[in-house]
């Protein structure tokens, strides 16, 4: 009796199958990239300004805690209000946008 070999997906394959065949992973996808996004997007213009993140916070009215946590890739939470007040700080134009992810006719 031959036993069948199972290869084991990659975990690139296992997201694209999972993003073409659940909803529900595609919504918890998207909003997971956009999280990781706005965290990089946070510190990549921090360091171009050349601030720390205690001179940021500074900036903000807010604690050097606080700029890590936003500026940390785990982090889930953040307010528009917040975002608008980086946007001040780090001479940035804040500009948050929809795009469809399909047409529909």
């Amino acid at each position: 009796m031959k036993r069948k070999i199972i290869v084991p997906k990659t975990v690139s394959q296992h997201i694209e199958e999972e993003f073409r065949n659940s909803p529900e992973f595609r919504k918890a996808y998207d909003e997971e990239v956009t999280r990781l996004q706005i965290g990089y997007k946070i510190t990549q213009l921090r360091q171009m300004r050349h601030l720390s993140q205690a001179e940021l916070a500074k900036k903000v009215n807010t604690t050097q805690q606080t700029i890590s946590r936003l500026e940390d890739l785990r982090n889930s939470r953040i307010n528009l209000k917040t975002l608008a007040r980086l946007a001040a700080a780090l001479k940035a134009r804040l500009s948050i946008d929809f795009i469809p992810r399909e047409l529909s006719v």
